[in-house]
């Protein structure tokens, strides 16, 4: 009797051996904050979106948080220190959904399925990791808003299903060019189709580039604008009929503009790639998921890889550098229940990839904030590091010009493209016959640089100064 007990203690213990190996797989975790006393919804649900930010002056970095009624800031330059710099309130309460994008040293704030005072919130980060200031509360240009998104080229503030103190708007578009006192520019003409009725209601979120907008419609699909000013709007095509189609929830685009990814959240839909070459005729790709039965929430495009918030199966990296052939590389489940159960919106809720240092900010609805980074040699960029060495920028910050250099090269023709901390390409050209690139158009703030000469391929990160 005592071998069988002490067998099936073993095959227990092998078990739970077992799951634990299988919450992370190429992902450390460096840091966690959570405080299960807080205010909740649906009985467990405490926190919502994340989002980075980093100070180019200073060369400091930042995860900005909500919870059910308020707003959380980090301080993550030391990743395995994770520091709660302040909470400023939400205004509204209860709210389940809360959204934030940054641009310039501005983070923008909007939050829905909420009760009570809710507004365009804005507060600036410049005197971070002292104080942040709240420069901007205003219900004028939107009380709840389920996400918002940024073109930092175009200095707009895109705002999805839109509620405003009279009326609601499917999306409204904002102007940021003066970043703490943002006003209306127009509301986005939802066609009307033939037999009466528009094409849909609401978007649920949305991808730029440019002028050129990605919009998720919910159960209607995706549709592709092209979005000049108020009198130049038009519909470019649509993905309204695709393998495992159901709520359309949100999309990215790659850096070459061929190809879109986006994700339809509803439990075993998988993430999508389409070849969007002509937009008039998308061609499907593939798809692919973390398990039978996940549900992908937010899929960031980041290079060769798929980074992905699936709520059950929480943070996973996808290889897609050939999209016919996406495959898992690592993960890390911030929800481990054993045995999972699917089905809800439990778990990983939303990532911010694009920090200079890699790391990966995520957070969980009920578990917290999550500081992790993902193992080298699971995501290639251990070549990176060697491809660094064969060339150096400088000086780094710049205010006008990025000088080149290339170790042991001799390189007359080289192409750069130049892409902000969220993968929104900002310029690019051809280099014939000298080494510096013009960055005196460029915004103050953090840039990605990439070079390509043929024989050398790399990215490396820099700061543009006033």
């Amino acid at each position: 009797m005592i071998k069988l007990k002490l067998c099936y203690l073993f095959v227990f213990l092998l078990s739970m051996l077992a799951r634990a190996q299988s919450i992370s797989n190429g992902v450390i975790k460096l840091a966690h904050y959570n405080n299960p006393d807080l205010p909740k919804v649906d009985g467990t649900d405490i926190w919502n979106d994340i989002t980075g930010w980093y100070d180019p002056i200073k060369q400091k970095e930042y995860a900005i948080c909500g919870t059910t009624d308020s707003i959380y800031f980090f301080d993550v330059s030391n990743p395995t220190d994770l520091k709660l710099i302040q909470v400023k309130s939400g205004r509204s309460i209860s709210a389940k959904n809360r959204d934030f994008e940054t641009f310039s040293h501005y983070v923008y704030c909007v939050s829905d399925q909420a009760r009570g005072d809710g507004r365009l919130q804005v507060f600036d980060l410049q005197y971070l990791p002292d104080s942040v200031h709240e420069v901007y509360a205003s219900s004028k240009l939107g009380k709840y808003t389920h996400t918002i998104f940024v073109d930092s080229v175009l200095k707009r503030l895109y705002m999805c299903s839109n509620t405003l103190p009279i009326g609601f708007s499917a999306m409204d578009v904002l102007s940021i060019e003066k970043p703490d006192s943002p006003s209306f520019l127009f509301k986005l003409a939802v066609p009307v189709k033939p037999t009466g009725g528009y094409l849909f209601n609401k978007v649920h979120e949305m991808f730029a580039r440019n002028d050129t907008c990605f919009l998720s419609a919910e159960y209607n699909g995706i549709y592709f604008f092209r979005l000049t000013d108020a009198q130049n709007q038009a519909i470019l095509g649509s993905i309204t009929s695709y393998p495992e189609q159901g709520y359309n929830h949100s999309s990215w685009l790659d850096k070459s503009g061929k190809y879109l990814m986006f994700t339809d959240e509803e439990s075993g839909l998988d993430i999508k790639i389409f070849d969007i070459t002509n937009y008039s005729n998308p061609k499907f790709v593939s798809s692919f998921n973390s398990s039978d039965q996940a549900m992908p929430h937010n899929a960031y495009w980041l290079g060769d890889f798929a980074y992905v918030s699936s709520y059950h199966d929480g943070f996973v990296v996808y290889n897609i550098k050939e999209p016919s052939n996406p495959h898992k590389v690592a993960w890390y489940d911030t929800h481990p229940v054993e045995p999972e159960i699917y089905g809800g919106f439990k778990g990983c809720w939303g990532i911010y990839p694009y920090l200079p240092s890699k790391i990966i900010l995520a957070s969980d609805l009920t578990n917290g904030i999550y500081v992790l980074k993902i193992d080298s040699q699971y995501c290639g960029m251990n070549e990176q590091k060697s491809a660094f060495k064969k060339s150096a920028i400088y000086p780094n910050p710049a205010t006008n010009e990025l000088h080149i250099e290339f170790n042991d090269l001799q390189v007359s023709l080289f192409s750069y493209e130049i892409y902000n901390t969220i993968g929104m390409l900002i310029k690019s050209d051809v280099i014939a016959n000298k080494t510096a690139i013009d960055i005196s158009d460029l915004n103050t703030g953090s840039y990605i640089l990439h070079l390509n000469t043929g024989t050398l391929n790399t990215f490396q990160s820099f700061i543009k100064q006033p």
